[in-house]
């Protein structure tokens, strides 16, 4: 069998057409169609500095996706790009297994510093879902066997492994999937219906003293679905959790290192999870980071046998650069002017996006989020029901194509790189790296004002006629 394979020099080489093939025949050919449908292959990019990426035919892209939540601090941050130099030229140690790694005792230390006590004790993962995987380990762990049930909320999303996937409420994400843990041991309540949880705990209660529910999994924002929780609602939560001995995990993987003005959108509500996941952000947009936060009791509790300190790890968790960046990241996040400034960019972008919704009452149902966590919620009705009279027989979901329509139009017309979730296809999802401009909210605020003034039926038409071919393949 003769091979040959690429060098790195003859990868930065090639043509986006190349790449673009070779990524149709050994990746993922559907995802490509869809990025060809929103014109995302037409980003050979250069370089990328903060919001800005640079492409090779001399276009400025504004990236006000985060990568999904993961450029908090934008792309290359001067400070984190200078944690990564530092320890190339001292040669820092990566994997160090057997042995103790002086850096990510270091960020476990930072974290217990930036927390409410006692979440003092860290397990550090590569992903979110990781995290998330670790979490429900140690409650499962730590909780006696006749507590066999675990709570989640509907339209949550805490990741595609297959036990985060468990906690998942999405046909978009879960649909065809065995999961981890068996649908019968997961109830499913309505988020924010205070009496639904009530009711749960009720239906699982053994006797007055005892129920059979080990823990509570709950993303303070909703990640797919922007769904914020009424006030107070969390502290409620938190409170029958201790009332029925339910550990509580609270998912701040998408939201938490300062998306919301708060490091941690729970510290708002004054409350203390048992077990707190935290991922995307906190690996300053450059490397792979996560980790699951608990207290020193409960993790003893768990594994605090010598014979069972080892019984949960992971080869890739807590590597040495990646924690040099995320103790950086947390340093840079965690400053008071830092998140003021957040909290500061996310109120007055909140209040251009409702002044929008005032002016486009027909266009725009509703503006949701928190932070530099947004959403523009659009009214298609009645536009959905005028353009299925046209009897397109490749567009099998209006919404997804006109929310794709404005997708597209942001980016080719006005650099503008959004996107949207399969759970809410009618939500345009606004998620700048925390270190946007008020320059740049405006530019984006007269982008879309000048995208709904085209109007959603003429988007559509000009999408249909671009993507005609993408479209029927």
């Amino acid at each position: 069998m003769s091979q040959k394979t690429l060098s790195l020099k003859e990868s930065f080489e090639l043509t986006e057409r190349d790449y673009q093939r070779l990524y149709r025949k050994h990746i993922n050919p559907g995802l490509l169609s869809i990025y060809k449908i929103l014109g995302f292959t037409k980003m050979d990019i250069d370089s990328a500095q903060g919001l800005e990426i640079k492409t090779k035919d001399g276009k400025t892209i504004l990236d006000f996706t985060s990568g999904i939540g993961v450029l908090g601090l934008g792309h290359n941050h001067p400070k984190i790009v200078d944690a990564e130099r530092l320890c190339h030229q001292l040669n820092v140690i990566d994997v160090q297994k057997f042995g103790i790694n002086r850096l990510q005792s270091v960020l476990a230390y930072n974290i217990s510093q930036v927390l409410p006590s006692p979440l003092d004790t860290s397990f550090f993962t590569v992903s979110g879902a990781e995290a998330v995987e670790a979490g429900i380990k140690l409650i499962t762990r730590a909780q006696p066997d006749f507590k066999e049930y675990f709570v989640t909320f509907r339209e949550d999303y805490h990741g595609k492994t297959h036990g985060a996937l468990s906690f998942t409420d999405s046909e978009n994400f879960a649909s065809g999937f065995h999961t981890g843990i068996p649908r019968k041991n997961i109830v499913i309540v309505e988020p924010g219906n205070i009496e639904a949880l009530k009711n749960a705990i009720y239906d699982k209660t053994i006797n007055k003293n005892k129920n059979s529910i080990a823990g509570i999994v709950i993303e303070p924002i909703q990640g797919q679905t922007l769904g914020v929780h009424p006030t107070g609602y969390l502290r409620d939560v938190a409170s029958l959790c201790k009332k029925n001995d339910i550990l509580m995990l609270m998912d701040e993987i998408k939201v938490g290192m300062g998306r919301t003005g708060k490091l941690f959108s729970f510290l708002e509500e004054k409350i203390v999870p048992d077990i707190l996941t935290v991922s995307k952000a906190l690996g300053g947009g450059k490397r792979a980071i996560g980790v699951m936060v608990t207290s020193a009791a409960l993790s003893k509790k768990a594994y605090g046998k010598r014979k069972d300190s080892a019984l949960h790890s992971t080869t890739f968790g807590g590597l040495g650069e990646s924690c040099a960046v995320a103790i950086e990241a947390l340093n840079i996040i965690s400053n008071e002017r830092f998140l003021e400034n957040v909290e500061e960019k996310g109120s007055y972008f909140f209040k251009k996006l409702q002044d929008l919704k005032e002016k486009y009452p027909t266009h725009i149902k509703e503006v949701t989020g928190k932070g530099l966590y947004l959403g523009i919620v659009f009214d298609f009705s009645r536009y959905e029901k005028n353009l299925k009279l046209l009897k397109i027989p490749f567009v099998n979901d209006m919404q997804v194509a006109l929310i794709g329509s404005i997708v597209r139009c942001l980016y080719s017309q006005y650099g503008l790189l959004t996107h949207f979730t399969p759970p809410r296809p009618n939500m345009l999802v606004i998620m700048p790296p925390l270190i946007i401009t008020k320059e740049q909210i405006d530019y984006f605020m007269e982008s879309i004002d000048s995208v709904l003034k085209i109007g959603f039926s003429r988007l559509f038409g000009k999408f249909v006629v671009e993507n005609a071919k993408n479209l029927v393949g």
